[in-house]
Order: structure tokens, then sequence, then C-alpha cells
């Protein structure tokens, strides 16, 4: 189960898992039913049934939820519950923030125009709960340390692998092994070439706010889908979201606003290196 970080290379990770010939993987993109309450006393079979494909049978499961490491309920919930294996790849905060920034742009969740108008916004904005990417805490979400004490104090060691984006860049087949083994999977090597959630801008924002909004509770298209499968209806809106997707090429972060982010990621950065036990001095940079 990857529990974290948003933006950080966890849907390439879940991707690369999720070649493995024996093992199944959710439709959705992401799977927040540890999080939800009203979801979890539905039971296991029930989010089997809204979130996997039918073929899934008694199949091993590869599944993620991005945000389930920022809620200490979701952690404790896959622990007792399941035997999974718990995940987190984690990413500079500095880049990551500016990636979730462009991100909630493409999903139209984010109104402000620049990086600096939405950092600014953030300070008023209510974190969800259960947390959501759509909260839009660009530098909260990156304040890794308390979430991975968390980790360590709710997930016995032999299930909980913690990874930085850098070590999945340059050992991807190594860190599939290592959960593949963990597992009890069967070895194989996935294709770890292939780009996964690569970043891409909205051909128009103004159609990805009014698709966002025709989704909001009380709008009648969501009555109207809530008789559809779950699995339908997903991979319906993942289709309408791509064809107002294209390539894109942001531009560098502005110079004085990284600087800025580096200074208020130090001390969090410092805690999180204790934790770790490793080096993040190249966060820095």
């Amino acid at each position: 189960m990857i529990v974290g970080a948003p933006k950080s290379g966890s849907t390439a990770l879940f991707q690369y898992l999720a070649d493995h010939p024996d093992v199944r993987a959710h439709v959705h993109r992401e799977m927040p039913f540890f999080g939800r309450d009203e979801e979890f006393a539905g039971g296991w079979a029930w989010a089997v049934e809204k979130y996997f494909p039918p073929s899934v049978g008694n199949a091993p499961l590869v599944a993620k939820h991005t945000m389930a490491m920022y809620d200490p309920a979701a952690v404790r919930r896959i622990v007792d519950a399941t035997p999974a294996v718990v995940v987190a790849v984690l990413r500079n905060p500095v880049p990551r923030a500016y990636s979730h920034f462009q991100y909630a742009r493409l999903r139209g969740w984010e109104e402000a125009a620049t990086f600096e108008e939405g950092l600014a916004k953030e300070k008023d904005r209510t974190v969800s709960s259960p947390p959501q990417a759509r909260d839009m805490q660009y530098v909260g979400s990156g304040i890794y340390a308390p979430h991975v004490r968390t980790l360590f104090d709710t997930v016995p060691p032999e299930r909980l692998r913690i990874y930085l984006s850098d070590d999945l860049r340059r050992g991807a087949q190594e860190i599939c092994a290592e959960l593949f083994d963990l597992a009890g999977l069967a070895p194989y090597e996935p294709d770890v070439t292939r780009g996964h959630n690569e970043g891409r801008a909205p051909r128009s924002a103004r159609f990805a706010r009014a698709f966002l909004a025709v989704q909001q509770p009380g709008s009648p298209l969501r009555a109207l889908a809530a008789k559809v499968p779950s699995r339908t209806l997903y991979r319906a809106r993942y289709l309408v979201n791509r064809l107002n997707e294209g390539p894109a090429s942001f531009p560098p972060m502005a110079p004085e606003t990284a600087a800025r982010l580096h200074e208020r990621f130090a001390e969090p950065n410092a805690a999180l290196a204790v934790l770790l036990g490793r080096s993040l001095n190249a966060w820095g940079k």
C-alpha cells in the first residue's frame, strides 16, 4: 500500500508494481478507502468491488492513496486490517510543492494564476478531514517528519519501507525487487523506462473548473452519476480530463521563491534526516 507523498513518484512506483503478472491494481487513480469512515465501514469486499476489476479473484493487490500518510487513522486501519507492506516515497519538498501547484491547476482546483499567489493563499485554506490533495497544502504536504514519525510508531518495521524519489529514479528495479520479495511474489523486472503522471497542463483552465463544478455534491450530474458503477464513472471522468490535457513545459520556479521555500523547509528536513538516518543535504540545493 503506497501511502504518499503526492507528486513524489508514487504513481510511477504503483504502475511498476502493477506490471507484475500476478498482481492486480485498482482502476481509480487513488484508493482512499482507509481514510473514509463510510467506505471503511462497508468492509473490504465492498472496497474490492468498487475499486478493483471484477477479475481480481484472490490475486495479490497493489494500492495507492498518497494522502494516507497524513492521516493517522488511515495508517492504523491499513496496519490492523491488512497484511500490506506500507510504502512511502518522499521528494524534495521544494519542487514537490511546485508540482503540486501545477497539478492543482490541471485538475481545476486552483484558481491562482501563479505559484506565489497559491502559496500566499495556503495559510487561509481549510485542511479536510481526512486530508486531500485538493486542500492545496503545497508547503504543508512537504513537512514530512511528523507523518514519518507516525509511520514508524504505527507500522511494524518489517512492513514499512520509505524511499526518496531520488532512490526511485536511480534504482527502481531494485526497489521493485525488494517489494516483490517482501510480498512473497516471484521475481519480475517491470519496464521502468516509461514515464507516468508526467507534468501536463489544462488546454482550458475554465473547462477544468467547470467540469470539477458539475462533479460536486448537489449538482444534477452528480445525482445521475450516483447510479453508475464507480469503475465506469472513473474511466469516463479520466477520459474527459485527458481530453482537456496537453503537454506542458513549466517555467522554472522564481529563484527568490525557491530560496524562501528552502529556508522554510530547512528545519523540517533536518528533523526528517534524523528520523531516516540519512543525509538530505541535496534537498537544500
